[in-house]
């Protein structure tokens, strides 16, 4: 922990800046203390009496000199030592009295809370940084004034931020701010709008915070190779990392890197080691985005050994280097522990077990070193949750449980009263199994505490393993309720999803799903009753929004659930199928008009119907029927509707309907979204030759009403050239002129279609039907969801502000056609992206095709579609089954690949 002397200065200006982000935890790394200012004759106030001091190398009692004694201190402050260095800075407080010097006063008395609060001192760090920012109320504003008074409230900021509560520090560190330009010090400003982002970023508010360090961007610029620009570009690149932008966040840690590698100041290794930790964060978040882009965690994908020659499992290797450079390189304890954390981490989820056991002792060996606070408590319990992977393989049990107790003891004696519930909720997690109603007594103490302090991110967690407890001794009625809870905090956590966890927006699947589905299966046992299955829906519909959320980085749905209020109308004839998929089983739960729910279960595994999809996918893109096509989508009618098919009145015999259903309405989920429906085959029809096949978000619907009562006027976007490494659109042009023969149209194409014009037209006119047909991609990854114009890609995200520039109380468009665009290939969760246009368009319906068909096809689809929805009174679900009929009749385009990839999602009337 060796530092530069003269660095004294640094740290008051950049305190409480906590500039990287560790894995499943962040720790606040330690920096130099204090200034020394000209002395001022200013009055005074009383100060308490010094401590004796402890194995001193020198004696107190022969330094009279306030400077000295602050050289002394820093010397002992650079070296770890806060201890020895408290009853230094009380005496230059009780001298600088003496003399009169209120103003040197009030900044050893800041300097001294600096030092409590790296020793976890709460009360007297708050004691002492009050007690200054009293001594310079009662001063005249000066300039020394200002600059002691911004700098100490820095600190002041720090210390909320290593409490906990960012909430507080973000407001000290705006005041910071102002005082700092005031006193004409505009580095210092910006060093306090870091730490700003630094708050808002442990709020969850990363959109903020980046928005904040994109404006102190220009700033630095002036200082390039300043360690100011080090710390903001990494923490932007690790607000970017969080909110998802996994290419600017590479960018921004790249530039910060470079410069830490060429930066000339003392603390450029250690700001070396925190950049390439931020690396490694990023890479390993690349890693598990290309996993989860396949369907699989980590776990799964190692399981074969050819996956580990897969890009995705070296870039997790490359991570590994990232934190084994950053522990070579760091200076201070804490970032060479974090780093070698997340490293252990990582190589227990690679499964790399002699690397991992090796890397543990030399951990654990480090840990009497670190100076107390919450930080370091944080990077022990995450060391106990990481080795809990293992602990009865490596017969740890005994130390982790030895460990957290530790941790609680330590964070019951500074009254952290959430570390308490971390450590014995993680007690809990570790006795789960072998001890379950020990188990629950430490999980119920955790649960107790998270909730008295309102911390509903970490209550989630504790409910969830509490119902996971009560479920395993039987107490099913007990364990519904914690699961209930535990969504409810989920839900109630939605404009922070991302911040629950550091990972959980690329561990989704591990980090929150789970707790839906298992809620799920817990009520959907054969005998459920009606409000257990409407429960259940309400879950899993709860578990689409989440997953929306997730996707944009944001809550960016609030809804309410009405498909039913629009089935049960009395001139519809329209059923709403759930299909859910659990690890041991399918459930189906049908809502069918004027009845109450209905529900089935198929005994398929998870495994059984994610391979069954991918193999289906496959033959609907031959240009031909398979006799394999057959079997498999006959397999997926069996499981989703067959059950179901007697109550629907599809003229098959033995039905007992009382009326005819027209049309199925899907709430698909996982990756049955990346099927078409209408594709499923009884062994004799295919089901779009029976209903009219929509499918759902499992939203509400944005005021359902038919095309025909409003005046049909159409925008037209086309492009047929090739442009950005995507090739030429050969068919488009006829497509475009189609449609332009059937509809009213205004027409952009090719130089035309530009992201401002169609902007423009969007705002310009009314339009009910927006037809784009252009290369596009549905990704699990917003980022790589985009359609593409003449000028650019433009993406989900940016689609929104495109297609929604009208006036916000013109009408919504009705229908948002998307032609030739395609889920990414490989990506079982692809679908999800086309959710997240259909949302973020904010159409009423959204229509787009599941694979690109270059080809005539297309085009012929699209006219009979329009000719069946402009000349005749049916819903738009009505109007592509006809057009959907009409290809499949013809033998050129009679194999599935041709007219079933164009789905209908949203309103289907």
């Amino acid at each position: 922990m060796k530092r530069r002397k003269g660095r004294f200065w640094r740290f008051i200006c950049i305190a409480g800046i906590t500039a990287f982000l560790c894995g499943l935890t962040h720790g606040i790394p330690d920096r130099a203390i204090g200034a020394t200012l000209p002395a001022s004759s200013l009055t005074s106030t009383s100060i308490a009496p010094a401590a004796t001091p402890q194995e001193l190398p020198f004696s107190i009692a022969q330094i009279s000199d306030s400077q000295t004694l602050l050289q002394q201190a820093q010397r002992l402050y650079e070296a770890g030592q806060y201890q020895q260095a408290i009853p230094l800075l009380q005496q230059a407080v009780l001298l600088h009295g003496t003399e009169e010097n209120w103003l040197q006063q009030a900044l050893a008395l800041s300097n001294l809370s600096l030092t409590y609060q790296q020793l976890g001192q709460w009360t007297e760090a708050t004691q002492a940084i009050e007690t200054s920012l009293e001594r310079l109320a009662s001063l005249n504003r000066s300039p020394a004034q200002l600059s002691v008074l911004a700098q100490t409230l820095d600190i002041q900021g720090r210390l909320y931020l290593a409490q906990g509560q960012p909430d507080r520090a973000l407001p000290v560190w705006q005041q910071a701010a102002d005082v700092h330009q005031q006193s004409g010090n505009s580095l210092g400003a910006v060093q306090s709008q870091i730490n700003q982002a630094e708050a808002l970023q442990q709020l969850g508010l990363y959109r903020r915070a980046i928005a904040q360090l994109t404006e102190v961007a220009p700033a630095l610029t002036e200082q390039p190779n300043s360690l100011s620009s080090i710390i903001a570009l990494r923490s932007l690149g690790n607000a970017l990392l969080v909110a998802g932008d996994l290419v600017q966040a590479r960018q921004r840690l790249e530039q910060s890197l470079a410069i830490a590698q060429s930066f000339s100041d003392p603390a450029a290794p250690n700001e070396l080691a925190t950049s390439l930790l931020s690396l490694g964060n990023l890479t390993r978040a690349e890693a598990l985005a290309q996993f989860s882009q396949q369907g699989r965690s980590i776990r799964d994908a190692i399981a074969t050994p050819r996956n580990t020659a897969q890009p995705a499992y070296q870039t997790l290797l490359a991570a590994l280097d990232l934190y084994q450079q950053a522990a070579e390189q760091a200076q201070t304890l804490q970032t060479r522990i974090q780093a070698q954390l997340n490293r252990l981490q990582l190589l227990i989820e690679t499964q790399q077990w002699q690397a991992a056991q090796q890397l543990y002792p030399v951990i654990q060996a480090q840990l009497p070193a670190l100076p107390p606070g919450r930080s370091t408590l944080e990077q022990q319990i995450q060391l106990a949750e990481i080795v809990m992977q293992r602990s009865e393989d490596w017969n740890l049990t005994p130390q982790i449980a030895q460990l957290l107790e530790n941790v609680y003891q330590q964070a019951s004696a500074s009254s952290d009263r959430r570390t308490q519930s971390y450590a014995l909720g993680m007690l809990g997690k570790l006795y789960e199994l072998p001890q379950p109603e020990q188990a629950q007594t430490f999980t119920e103490k955790a649960l107790s505490l998270s909730q008295a302090i309102g911390a509903t991110d970490i209550s989630y967690r504790w409910q969830w393993q509490l119902g996971r407890l009560l479920k395993a001794q039987g107490k099913r009625d007990a364990a519904i309720a914690a699961y209930d809870e535990a969504i409810r905090s989920i839900q109630a956590l939605r404009n922070d999803l991302v911040s629950i966890n550091r990972d959980v927006q690329f561990s989704f699947r591990e980090a929150v799903e789970p707790a839906y589905r298992e809620f799920v299966s817990l009520l959907l046992q054969p005998n459920a009753g009606a409000q257990q299955l409407i429960r259940a829906r309400e879950i899993i519909e709860g578990l689409q929004i989440a997953e929306l959320d997730n996707f944009f980085r944001e809550a960016c749905l609030d809804t309410q659930f009405q498909l039913d209020r629009v089935v049960e109308q009395e001139n519809l004839s329209a059923a709403i199928l759930y299909p859910i998929i659990l690890d041991d089983r399918l459930e189906v739960i049908v809502k069918l008009p004027q009845q109450p729910l209905l529900h089935y279960t198929v005994s398929v595994s998870q495994e059984t119907v994610e391979t069954t999809v991918d193999r289906l996918l496959i033959e609907l893109k031959r240009p031909f029927t398979t006799r394999n096509f057959q079997q498999l989508s006959q397999q997926m009618y069996e499981w989703l509707v067959q059950p179901i098919a007697p109550q629907l009145g599809n003229d098959s015999e033995g039905t007992t309907a009382d009326r005819r259903i027209d049309t199925l309405v899907f709430v698909l989920d996982g990756t049955l979204r990346n099927i078409p429906m209408a594709a499923l085959y009884d062994g004799n029809h295919y089901l779009v030759e029976r209903y009219a096949v929509a499918v759902a978000p499992g939203l509400q619907l944005p005021d359902p009403k038919p095309l025909q009562s409003r005046k049909v006027q159409a925008l037209v976007a086309g492009l047929s050239e090739a442009r950005s490494n995507f090739p030429a659109l050969t068919y488009v042009q006829q497509e475009v002129e189609t449609i332009r023969s059937e509809l009213v149209s205004t027409v952009l194409f090719n130089q035309s279609f530009t992201r401002s014009n169609l902007q423009q037209q969007i705002r310009s006119d009314a339009y009910s039907i927006v037809h784009i047909a252009t290369h596009g991609q549905f990704s699990s990854n917003a980022e790589e969801t985009f359609i593409l114009a003449w000028d650019d890609p433009i993406n989900v995200n940016e689609l929104r502000n495109v297609l929604q520039a009208r006036d916000l109380n013109a009408e919504p468009i009705e229908l948002l056609v998307l032609s030739a665009c395609q889920t990414a290939v490989g990506d079982r969760r692809a679908a999800l992206g086309l959710a997240g246009i259909a949302v973020r368009a904010g159409s009423r319906s959204t229509i787009a095709s599941l694979w690109n068909l270059d080809d005539e096809s297309g085009a012929e689809f699209m006219s009979r579609f329009y000719q069946e929805l402009l000349q005749h009174p049916i819903s738009k679900a009505e109007a592509l089954r006809r057009a959907q009929q009409a290809l499949l009749q013809s033998p050129q385009y009679a194999a599935p690949r041709f007219w079933a990839p164009f789905i209908l999602l949203g309103n289907w009337l």
